[in-house]
Formats: C-alpha cells, sequence, structure tokens
C-alpha cells in the first residue's frame, strides 16, 4: 500500500480566500501548508526528518498506539501500527471549489488486512476569512457496528526560533485550572498515572526546552475547547478549536523541536497491558451499518 501511495506525494491542491491559503496532499488528505496572503510565516511545520517527517496526518483508525501492535476485534488478532493506516493512504479530490475541498479514501484489500471492515472516510477543508475548519466522516459500509477512533495531529512552527532559546513560545486555554495528564509510559501506553500541569496566574504555559520532558501532555477531561499557541512576546498566532474528548500535545526532543503540536482526539492510546477486544478499548467511538458518524475542528489564525 505504501509503495503506490509514493507515486502520488506530489499531488497537491490548493485553496485561497484571499487571507489564508492552503495546500493539502491527496497522500492521506493532509494538510502540508497554511499560510496567510499577506504574510510570509508559515504556519505548519514543514516535516524535517531531523524532528519528525510529518505535517497534519490524520489518525484512524487507531489513536495513539495499540498493546504491542496487536488489535483484538471479534476473536481475531490484527496487527496495526501507532496512529493506523489513513495518513497513508491514497484519497481523491471529490470537491474542489471556491474555498472548499474535500477528499475521499474507501477501504480495500490492504486496508481490511488491518481493519476487517469495510468504510469511507471523507475529509473536508474550508476557509471563512481567518479560519479554517478541517471535518470528518465516516461511513461504515460493513455489515456489523464498526467501532474506531480518529483524531488530528498538525504542528505548528515557531516564530523566530532558536535552538540555543530556552523559551519558544506560549500556549494558554479556555481553562484557568490546571490541566490533567495521563502519564504516557515507556512504548506509547498509558499508565494508570496521571500528572497536573499547573497554569501561570496570567495563563499563559511557557513552552520551553522541558515542556515535553514528559513526552506527551494529554488531558482527557473534555474541559478543554480552545488552545492558542503563542510567540515568544505573548502574541497570539494560531489557535485549534474543537469538542474532542481528549487534548494532546506534543513536541519530539522533550522540546526542543522548532514546532509543537495540538491534537484534538476521539481515542486515546492503549493502557499498559491491555489486550481486550477493541470494544472496550478506551474511549471508543462507534458507526452502525450505513451511518455517517461526523465531527470537525477549526484552526483560527490570529
Amino acid at each position: 500500500m505504501q509503495s503506490e501511495n509514493k507515486l502520488i506525494l506530489t499531488l497537491m491542491k490548493y485553496l485561497s480566500n484571499g487571507i489564508l491559503e492552503i495546500e493539502v496532499a491527496e497522500l492521506g488528505a493532509e494538510l502540508r501548508s497554511l499560510r496567510r496572503v499577506a504574510s510570509p510565516h508559515e504556519y505548519l511545520w514543514q516535516g524535517d526528518p531531523a524532528y519528525w517527517d510529518r505535517r497534519a496526518p490524520v489518525l484512524f483508525p487507531i489513536v495513539g498506539r495499540v498493546w504491542q501492535n496487536t488489535l483484538h476485534i471479534n476473536g481475531r488478532e490484527y496487527e496495526l501500527g501507532q496512529h493506523g493506516f489513513l495518513r497513508d493512504m491514497a484519497f481523491e479530490c471529490t470537491v474542489e471549489e471556491d474555498r472548499h475541498l474535500a477528499f475521499e479514501a474507501r477501504s480495500d484489500e490492504a486496508s481490511r488486512a488491518l481493519w476487517p471492515f469495510d468504510f469511507s472516510v471523507r475529509i473536508d477543508y474550508t476557509l471563512l476569512r481567518n479560519v479554517l475548519t478541517v471535518g470528518w466522516q465516516v461511513t461504515n459500509n460493513s455489515a456489523d457496528r464498526m467501532p474506531f477512533q480518529i483524531g488530528a495531529h498538525p504542528g505548528f512552527r515557531y516564530k523566530h526560533y532558536s535552538a540555543d532559546d530556552e523559551l519558544h513560545g506560549f500556549l494558554s486555554f479556555d481553562v484557568d485550572e490546571q490541566l490533567h495528564s495521563t502519564v504516557i509510559a515507556p512504548g506509547g501506553y498509558a499508565d494508570t498515572q496521571t500528572f497536573d500541569v499547573e497554569l501561570p496566574s496570567d495563563g499563559l504555559l511557557p513552552l520551553t526546552n522541558h515542556t515535553f520532558d514528559c513526552d506527551t501532555i494529554v488531558d482527557a477531561t473534555g474541559r478543554i475547547r480552545r488552545i492558542t499557541l503563542h510567540d515568544k512576546d505573548g502574541r497570539p498566532m494560531v489557535t485549534v478549536r474543537h469538542t474532542m474528548p481528549i487534548t494532546a500535545l506534543w513536541s519530539p526532543c522533550g522540546g526542543k523541536a522548532p514546532f509543537m503540536c495540538i491534537e484534538p482526539w476521539h481515542g486515546c492510546c492503549d493502557p499498559v497491558g491491555f489486550a481486550d477486544d477493541v470494544e472496550r478499548k478506551p474511549f471508543i467511538e462507534h458507526a452502525e451499518p450505513g451511518q455517517t458518524w461526523a465531527t470537525q475542528y477549526e484552526i483560527i489564525v490570529e
């Protein structure tokens, strides 16, 4: 499947509304660029493999890692890597309008060997003023109820990044209490332990070379609906607004990378030692036969 997808790596779609402009690859229907028309700054991480070679993949049919890369479905075992396979599937651009793009992918023999369901996924990108809305539609074309997870993983570049600086920017939230994070155990699994991330009195969480020594901040309380990335001077750059149950924050190298990810999720990695059926996996969604499940989130360029 991946060898075939390499053929479409350069197939891109461009969209602009005169304020924002984006580029989306047909491989994975992945957002590849996000800019203001009147500014040279590229807001989206550009995939330097020295840190992380992706930019904004869509995670499906799982989010995170399943225990020992083994998924249990109706008494059978399937080998499935971290974050699933949708990000490496070929999509077809089905809508190309003035301020709207839509892409669709369908299950095939290769996907069914990893995930034994017939499905289609539609991803929409819509520009309205300074807001990019990203919509997901998951349709179950199987005869049985389909469990799944889906999540976003966009990386945002810091402004004026320097490897010599301890401070790279700030985050602010629509909550004024501390964040409650699950501990991510070695291997990328959810531990039973949690920890709190205290927010300063001004509400600005500093992003330093040690913010992500914990690997990932995963707040699964469902309280967070709005996260804003600020530059070093506290000026807002981009905001992610969503209604999903989990907000994950991540930057590689403990936080020393030139970017960080703000990730709304319907799903999470397996708990340590989880070997039960996927139906009992925490934060699982479902689509009944013939049903389309839908959600969306927004990226606001401040």
